[in-house]
């Protein structure tokens, strides 16, 4: 019976039983399967396992875009996907070289497309023409008389599964980049306004919060994890959202720099407390004034809404007066100058998260809204194409192992010859979707296709047992809703494709593909498990000894393209937002390939070794970008007194960054890394000269703290490098760097 509550109403069990994700993901996935399914049936295909096989694929799209170019572009690729089967199998099957030649060149291209990123909505009309092609000639190299039959059926199968997907995903629940975008960013705002609240409270009171700052860090990074999924998923199925992709981009970088600027307001020592106590007022009023305008950008507003006025320039003009008048009292020429620069760091992260909040207001106020004018467009990077090499040898072997099943059917007829090429091309594919996402890759696959093979011969056995129990429409349609229904309620949150999710939408399409209401003989069932252990073992074997993708090689490359980027950031010509995009996306990604390594020689100690590493990494970015920009802004006559110690910082800087790339290169870190003290020895040196000839005495409290400010985070970046240098040393990347454990 319902609860009932003291009024006497009736109240539901599972009140927010459909607000879960989950449930709605699975409900849309099962309705997606049974629509395709239904719609085949009525049509009278051949093959409706390939309808349902396509819906489930195309329900990894979860997000609502431009429907009719949706359509238009799943259509023209399906299309061309037929004519191209037709036109192989008609023209060349005779000739085999030229045949899996043409073969391996269309569906190279088609992969190739299909994974570059960001390329809009177009991929998906690549990947539905590689898989038509495909299945075309599947079908149509065992029968090539029947193949413009072939043909239209599976381009209608396979529209009718696209179209199914489109019509479930844009009517019932729809989901939109642009919105989940908003909500998601104003969460991690959240967790940053917090950790603004906890360093606040170290700075002002000297209370310990290393136990929640831990909390909140991993969950910030979380967050800014979903945050790059949905970038990559946003870009790619809707128009509104990809040409936005310069303003999301711009909240990342803007987020992850308010974040690390907090991080910054580190405990103070005792030596400052003078400082402290003397603008105590002024300082809470400025901090209260960062937390107000936390606050009014974590409020919800109504799309195309103004954001209320700021009071945070009243509240640091009110403490800059009081710092001036320090200043004119001498104050701070009474402490050492080591003191000056340690408080005028806290002053500068400060400043910094001023200037933050300022950027995330514009940028926030800038996303595109559901139901709103499109907003002014932000500029983007990586305008002209450039070559993904991480695609472009998935493609190679994708193309390969394609190409290889199909000669295994012309050549020896094996069984399940019908579902052999598909199983190769998808897990060649898909799977690769999910690698940045915190997946194996190609990591113990040999010992996953062992697994799979005990597993599927369990599901094979089974499926010869329930067999006649699915001749019934209504126990088979039941079971199949149950079936996707549990596979979308676990896989909702899960960014692409992993390895068992493969196996589970080809199992349901072997399942789909039995057409249970005729009698099934048990060799039909043997044979199709066994065309996707096939398939499956030619993607593991080439995927595994042609290029193996690795999270340990991926965490490499990220590393290593990190400090390429942290040491472009000191040459102005050189295109800042997209540098500082990757310094905001590289360590997540890197931190997520972390996490995938599974081998003997990485410890819990050693991945907790390279979170802490990964972390100071981006408080290192985060420095060496505020750096930048303020040395940038510096004026000439400040820039001039410290130019050659400054110059010389950039040179040491370049030293050690290249170290740590080399040492992630060539995957061994027992070596001695340069430093930069020699650098900032001479920069402090300077800053003495000018406090004691009183160079700046003339000019404002503006110039003084400008100056300070560089110099302390010089100093921070120092001690940054020194944290990181330690971390890298204690790294045993020399016994799981390589191409270890098949």
């Amino acid at each position: 019976m319902p609860a009932r509550t003291k009024s006497n109403t009736l109240v539901s069990p599972f009140p927010d039983i459909f607000s879960d994700l989950r449930v709605r993901y699975g409900i849309k996935l099962s309705l997606a399967a049974l629509l395709s399914l239904y719609v085949a049936l009525v049509l009278r295909l051949e093959h409706p396992n390939w309808a349902v096989l396509t819906a489930l694929v195309m329900m990894n799209s979860h997000y609502v875009g431009s429907t009719s170019l949706k359509a238009i572009l799943r259509c023209v690729g399906t299309i061309a996907g037929a004519f191209l089967g037709v036109w192989l199998v008609g023209s060349y099957t005779s000739r085999p070289v030229l045949f899996l030649l043409f073969i391996f060149i269309i569906l190279g291209i088609a992969v190739y497309k299909f994974g570059q990123y960001p390329s809009s909505q177009a991929p998906y009309a690549y990947y539905l023409a590689g898989v038509t092609t495909l299945s075309v000639i599947t079908y149509g190299i065992q029968d090539p008389s029947e193949v413009w039959r072939t043909g239209l059926n599976r381009a209608l199968e396979i529209l009718v599964g696209s179209l199914s997907s489109l019509v479930v995903t844009s009517i019932i629940w729809p989901r939109y980049a642009r919105e989940e975008f908003f909500e998601l960013g104003s969460k991690a705002l959240e967790t940053a306004a917090e950790l603004v609240a906890l360093e606040t409270a170290s700075f002002m009171e000297l209370r310990d919060t290393s136990g929640q700052l831990e909390q909140l860090q991993k969950r910030f990074e979380q967050q800014v994890s979903t945050l790059r999924n949905l970038l990559q998923a946003g870009a790619r199925e809707s128009t509104r959202f990809y040409g936005h992709l310069g303003n999301y981009n711009a909240f990342v970088v803007s987020l992850t720099n308010l974040f690390q600027s907090a991080l910054h307001l580190e405990r103070k020592p005792q030596e400052e407390l003078q400082y402290i106590t003397t603008i105590q007022n002024e300082l809470s009023a400025a901090l209260s004034a960062i937390a107000q305008e936390f606050q009014t950008l974590m409020s919800p507003y109504s799309p195309g809404a103004q954001l209320p006025e700021t009071t945070i320039d009243k509240a640091f003009d009110i403490l800059f007066e009081k710092l001036s008048a320090l200043r004119a009292a001498g104050l701070f020429v009474e402490s050492s100058i080591e003191i000056d620069i340690r408080f005028f760091s806290h002053i500068a992260a400060l400043r910094t998260i001023r200037h933050e909040l300022f950027e995330m207001r514009q940028i926030k106020q800038g996303l595109p809204r559901l139901r709103a004018a499109s907003p002014e467009r932000k500029r983007t990077w990586d305008l002209l194409p450039t070559i993904d090499w991480f695609w472009m040898r998935t493609a190679f072997k994708a193309a390969l192992a394609a190409a290889l099943s199909l000669l295994l059917i012309k050549w020896i007829h094996p069984p399940g010859s019908a579902a052999l090429p598909v199983a190769a091309l998808l897990f060649s594919v898909l799977q690769r979707t999910f690698l940045r996402a915190g997946g194996t890759g190609d990591l113990h696959a040999f010992q996953r296709l062992f697994f799979t093979c005990l597993i599927l011969s369990v599901y094979a056995a089974l499926l010869i047992v329930a067999t006649p129990f699915l001749a019934s429409y209504l126990v088979m349609n039941l079971t199949l809703f149950v079936a996707v229904f549990i596979f979308g309620f676990m896989t909702a949150r899960t960014p692409g494709f992993s390895f068992w999710a493969i196996v589970t939408v080809l199992s349901t399409s072997v399942f789909v593909g039995l057409n249970a209401q005729v009698p099934v003989e048990s060799s039909t069932i043997i044979d199709s498990v066994l065309g996707l252990i096939t398939g499956l073992a030619i993607a593991t074997v080439i995927g595994r000894l042609i290029w193996p993708l690795l999270p340990q090689r991926l965490l490499r490359d990220d590393l290593v393209d990190f400090f390429g980027q942290l040491k472009a950031l000191s040459n102005p010509k050189l295109p800042m937002n997209k540098i500082q995009s990757r310094l905001a996306l590289l360590p997540i990604e890197a931190l997520q390939a972390a996490k995938g390594i599974r081998l003997p020689g990485f410890t819990a100690e050693e991945q907790r070794q390279f979170e802490l590493l990964i972390r100071a990494l981006s408080d290192l970015a985060a420095r060496r970008t505020a750096l930048a920009r303020r040395r940038f802004e510096l004026p000439a006559k400040l820039e001039a007194l410290v130019h050659p110690e400054l110059d010389q910082l950039e040179i040491e800087f370049g030293q050690v960054t290249d170290a740590f790339a080399d040492c992630f290169r060539k995957g061994d870190c027992r070596r001695e890394f340069p430093t930069v003290r020699g650098a900032l020895h001479g920069l402090r040196l300077r800053a003495e000269q000018i406090r004691r000839e009183r160079i700046l005495a003339t000019e404002g409290l503006d110039a003084p703290i400008q100056l300070l400010e560089v110099i302390s985070r010089c100093q921070r970046i120092g001690d940054t490098l020194e944290e990181c240098a330690r971390l890298i040393k204690s790294l045993s990347i020399h016994r799981y760097w390589g191409d270890y454990a098949l």
